[in-house]
């Protein structure tokens, strides 16, 4: 997909996302749940609920007169069924439990390429893709609207729910495709472990490149927090990269609009010190993590800071109309000193914290006024002269 089509079809999954998790608590029992939250995201990857040649309910797939299998839906192509839908009532306590029925009938019908179980939420993808026709033990895919709802769902993961839709849907590769996902999540798990606590036989190779002659075991603990901190970096970097976002050590250029600031201390004069470069790096992060609206995520990009001698402003396209807040760094006192604004929800906006966590209420409550305001100031006024 490319970026265009990714964003369309991440509205729209948010979308349905959104109306599903408020639909959710009236969906008591299978019926409706199959009404009002299955057949949506059906509808959603373009198959017709409304044609039995290409979605046909409560279908029966039998190895015998004996051995009956039934699936919710089955979804046809060229006359075949192609995906089997198994829906449990909403809020079911787990899926896991609820395989059998759908694995049976994937592996009844020859045809059937594809399983899908869901309670109207969670939405669990399966795939044959050690040995055909036997459904595979775990899900290549898992979709929760609940988080999605909220913002939560990456590229990846919309791709792999867009690769089902009508449109691109091939049975014939979906195992192969299913078995990519696999090995990508695993091989994900496994660098998340690494990047948490990076093992000996990863540490020495970047150690010895580094220019470490001697690696004994005191050199690798001295040395492991100095190779997280490196990752962590590299994961800061890229999400400045995705996010556009100027580089720390680039000032903001000022407003045409914006009052002049303050004249600052002489250059020679302010250090722009490591932990208020970390408030920072924090705060663009933080943000890309806490907002939810589209439009408002692609402001981040518009945030900025600049030092003063004594104080580090940190704020949104305009330095005094935008801030967002002033961070004090102190050289003894413990935590993390903020002055945010009046309408930051704070009663008093000087605080101290002793974790960055602690500042989100503020934080995501100031940026998105600061955005409000300045948008409003630059949009022309209705029968202005």
């Amino acid at each position: 997909m490319d970026v265009g089509a990714v964003g369309e079809f991440r509205s729209k999954v948010v979308e349905l996302a959104r109306r599903s998790v408020n639909a959710a608590p009236r969906c008591v029992n299978e019926e409706s749940t199959k009404m009002f939250l299955v057949i949506p995201m059906i509808s959603l990857l373009g198959y017709d609920h409304m044609d039995p040649n290409e979605v046909f309910p409560e279908h029966h797939c039998d190895f015998s007169e004996k051995y009956k299998n039934r699936v919710d839906y089955a979804i046809f192509k060229a006359g075949d069924p192609v995906i089997a839908i198994e829906s449990k009532p909403a809020g079911a306590p787990s899926l896991k439990d609820d395989r059998g029925q759908l694995r049976s009938y994937f592996n009844a019908a020859r045809t059937v390429k594809m399983g899908v179980l869901t309670d109207g939420l969670v939405w669990e993808f399966y795939a044959d893709s050690d040995e055909p026709n036997m459904m595979d033990a775990n899900p290549f895919l898992r979709f929760d609207l609940s988080e999605v709802a909220k913002g939560k769902v990456d590229d990846s993961a919309l791709e792999g729910l867009h690769s089902l839709s009508k449109s691109v849907f091939d049975p014939e590769n979906i195992g192969a495709e299913a078995k990519r996902k696999h090995i990508y999540n695993s091989v994900l798990s496994q660098v998340a472990t690494i990047f948490a606590d990076p093992p000996e036989e990863f540490a020495r190779p970047l150690l010895r490149k580094a220019g470490i002659g001697h690696i004994n075991q005191k050199a690798l603990d001295e040395y492991r927090p100095v190779i997280q901190a490196a990752f962590r970096e590299f994961i800061n970097r890229q999400i400045l990269h995705r996010l556009d976002l100027p580089k720390p050590d680039q000032a903001a250029p000022a407003a045409a609009a914006e009052p002049p600031a303050p004249m600052p201390a002489p250059a020679d004069a302010i250090v722009t010190t490591e932990r208020e470069l970390e408030v920072f790096r924090w705060v663009q992060q933080r943000l890309a993590f806490l907002v939810r609206d589209d439009a408002l995520f692609a402001e981040i990009k518009s945030v900025d800071y600049r030092d003063y001698q004594g104080k580090f402003v940190v704020f949104y396209k305009m330095e005094r109309k935008g801030r967002i807040f002033e961070f004090i760094e102190s050289k003894v006192a413990p935590g993390y000193r903020f002055i945010f604004p009046e309408d930051s929800g704070l009663p008093q906006g000087d605080i101290t914290v002793q974790s960055l966590v602690e500042i989100d209420a503020p934080l995501i409550a100031s940026f998105k006024a600061r955005v409000a305001a300045i948008s409003k100031a630059s949009t022309p006024q209705s029968g202005a002269s």
